[in-house]
This record gives structure tokens, C-alpha cells and sequence, in this order.
């Protein structure tokens, strides 16, 4: 999911209150993602409990099994799931990683190319974490209405991890001509592996543990979509190679 980036840290960080004007927020952004795990889907068992307003699904990924049954879906709405229910999500999920696959050439995406790293700035900060916000960038046809967004990016002082990022709209938008964005949200929430962390304090191994997605959008006056998504991610364990 996450390729790792390496970077040097320009400045030395503590748990003391640091102003803006010594943050160099390049480093200090570059240094955070480069513990965000790179390949969550080939590396790592886990559960997925997801709910789009209608169904609570909860399911189980494992990548040591053939890839046509890494997904197993436990259950629907808090019953066991059904094996018509079981292929219609294995399909799903399928179709969803080719999607993100082609989105990042061929490998998992990685958030950090969803920054623009120069329009990085300290919305602010307090004992314990910074918040920093940036323009999103969006590929093809979404490049425009990324353009409009709000980025923000929360990173802890102590161990130096990613804790969310999430991007959003300011209020409707319209990206092009005949669409308006009434409201958009993407957010991830992530946290270090327990064990993982570093002798000297910085994060571990990054692993996300929820997403939310939201979207109203009205298209030509014939189309309206409005969709909204959550999941949580648990019980990670790590898939050793073979």
C-alpha cells in the first residue's frame, strides 16, 4: 500500500513545543511517511469492519492463500455471510485493487504522493503533535477537483508518526463545468505496530487503523451520488516471506 521513503531530518525534534519558523516541514513530513508500511496487502494479515449505511460488513484479508480467497467475508449485519454475499465481495475487492492498482502504476498507492510537498504549511501545534495543511494532487480526471481541497496532516512530536490525513472540501466546490461537490471527505487514521518502535523513540512500522470516505456530488443535472463510508483495520500480523 505504502512505498517507504528515505529522507534525512534537517532538524533535531523533542517533545518541547518547537515554532514554526524551525520546522523545516519537508524533513519533518518525508521523515514521518518513510515509517508508513509499504506492502500492507502482501505482508500482513488483518480484519476489515466496514459500514456504508446499509451493510456492516466484517471480513478477514490473508495473503498467504491463494489470491482469488485472501478476503474472507465473516459476516453481514452482524449475521454470518452468505457464499452468494462471499463471491459478490471477493469480486468487489478485485475489482477495487485493480482500480488502485492502475491509479499507482503497477503498486500500491502511496499517500504521500498525494501532497504537494511545497505548499506544506504549520496550521499549528501544541506539546504533543503538529498539524499541517497541503494541496492535495489528484491524477486524471480527479486532478481539478484535488486542486480545490483542503489538506491536512497530523504528525506526533515524540515518535514522529503519521497520525491521520485527510483531505476535504472547503465548502461546494465545482470542479468543472456542469458538476458541483456539495461535500468530500477522505480521511486515514493510522498507528505504529505494537513492538516496532525504533531504540531511539521514533515510530515503527505505520499500519493504517480507519478510513472514512464521503462524498455529495450532483453531475449535468441527471446524476446525483452521495455515498458514505467507514472501516476500521485490526488484528494485524505479520505474513513472513516464504
Amino acid at each position: 500500500m505504502l512505498k517507504h521513503i528515505t529522507a534525512t531530518l534537517l532538524l533535531t525534534l523533542c517533545t518541547c513545543s518547537v515554532a514554526a519558523e524551525d520546522v523545516d516541514l519537508q524533513a519533518l513530513v518525508n521523515e514521518a511517511f518513510a515509517a508508513l508500511e509499504s506492502e500492507v496487502q502482501t505482508r500482513w494479515r488483518f480484519v476489515e469492519t466496514s459500514d456504508d449505511g446499509e451493510f456492516r460488513r466484517s471480513a478477514r484479508y490473508n495473503p498467504s492463500v491463494p489470491e482469488g480467497e485472501a478476503w474472507q467475508l465473516l459476516s453481514v449485519n452482524d449475521r454470518p455471510a452468505t457464499a452468494d454475499e462471499v463471491a459478490a465481495f471477493r469480486q468487489q475487492k478485485r475489482e477495487q485493487k485493480e482500480r488502485e492498482t492502475q491509479r499507482g502504476g503497477g503498486s500500491e498507492a502511496n499517500p504521500l504522493d498525494t501532497i504537494d510537498l511545497q505548499s506544506l504549511r504549520l496550521l499549528d501545534e501544541n506539546a504533543t503533535s503538529w498539524r499541517i495543511g497541503f494541496t492535495p494532487i489528484g491524477s486524471g480526471d480527479g486532478q481539478k477537483m484535488m486542486a480545490k481541497m483542503l489538506g491536512t496532516l497530523g504528525i506526533s512530536k515524540s515518535a514522529l508518526c503519521v497520525e491521520y490525513l485527510e483531505i476535504a472540501s472547503p465548502g461546494p466546490v465545482k470542479p468543472q463545468l456542469g458538476v458541483k461537490v456539495e461535500h468530500f471527505l477522505s480521511r486515514f487514521e493510522f498507528a505504529p505496530v505494537q513492538g516496532s518502535q525504533s531504540k531511539d523513540g521514533h515510530c515503527g512500522r505505520l499500519l493504517p487503523t480507519a478510513m472514512q470516505f464521503e462524498i455529495n456530488m450532483r453531475a449535468f443535472g441527471v446524476m446525483n451520488v452521495d455515498r458514505a463510508i467507514s472501516a476500521q483495520y485490526s488484528d494485524y500480523q505479520f505474513v513472513p516471506e516464504r
